[in-house]
């Protein structure tokens, strides 16, 4: 039961975290850096971070940057930094990640509930040969992308009863599965200051978070080393490839037109003359 629920209507994200035993951080770096589908969200910043065991909640906020992140694999320390130099617009993406017991294939599901028309409400959409089509009515609710190859794995994750609480939990939400996380998120955020938000992220972490957990614990990818099975996913299989963001083909687009109207225009003016 949520505690300091008093501290939500005067926004003192602060007091409330304290009140349930979490962690508040007033900025932070974004979760699951990588070099591909939320490089143009990763590249920004975390805001009114609160996390808890196991999990983080927050607004990532920003837009072309640079962040680190740092890793600790055994001995090993890896540091990530990310450096987004297209001409993306400022993002609001609010979000909650739940770790998992082990790294998975990079998965995402897009939510046609919160599309614009054609227009996928996702950053930068993954590339459309890894789209994959799951059974009964899942993809009228969600589009499924999974690494090419990694078709049977992405059954062997989303069995009907997942999928089942994907369509009653999440139907309005992306959600994605990167490295050892379930992320789900929201374009423009969440408000945290609302106690159904909070209550709705604890009815996910009960139900699809736990289920999620229950299906990937003893999965492996036979791709990688046998002792690296139970720990790691493929080089092949840790991102998927994303398609040109939106905002990148109208900063193409526009010019082409431009220059396709001039040219329009020379040919009628030099028709004109050549008469």
């Amino acid at each position: 039961m949520l505690a300091g629920t008093e501290y939500l209507a005067a926004r003192d994200l602060r007091s409330f975290a304290e009140a349930n035993g979490w962690r508040y951080d007033a900025e932070s770096a974004p979760p699951a850096m990588g070099e591909s589908l939320w490089e143009q969200v990763s590249s920004g910043i975390v805001r009114d971070r609160i996390s808890g065991d196991a999990w983080e909640a927050g607004l990532i906020t920003g837009g072309n940057r640079t962040a680190s992140n740092v890793e600790q694999r055994g001995r090993i320390t890896i540091t990530k930094t990310v450096s987004v130099d297209t001409p993306q617009r400022s993002i609001d993406v609010g979000y909650l990640a739940v770790r998992l017991p082990r790294r998975l294939p990079h998965m995402v599901l897009d939510a046609r509930s919160n599309d614009t028309g054609p227009f996928s409400s996702l950053i930068s959409r993954p590339q459309a040969d890894q789209h994959l089509s799951l059974e009964g009515d899942f993809d009228t609710h969600f589009r499924l992308y999974a690494p090419i190859g990694y078709e049977t794995d992405a059954l062997y994750v989303f069995t009907p009863d997942l999928m089942a609480l994907l369509i009653d939990e999440t139907g309005d939400l992306d959600v994605e599965i990167r490295d050892d996380r379930l992320i789900v998120y929201k374009p423009g955020g969440f408000d945290l200051a609302d106690t159904a938000t909070w209550t709705r992220f604890d009815q996910i972490q009960q139900t699809l978070a736990a289920k999620t957990w229950d299906r990937v614990t003893l999965y492996t990818d036979d791709r990688v080393a046998p002792e690296l099975r139970l720990e790691e996913a493929s080089a092949d299989g840790q991102r998927l490839r994303s398609r040109m963001p939106k905002s990148l083909w109208i900063f193409i687009a526009i010019p082409v037109s431009v220059l396709a109207i001039i040219a329009t225009i020379g040919g009628i003016v030099l028709s004109q003359v050549l008469r």
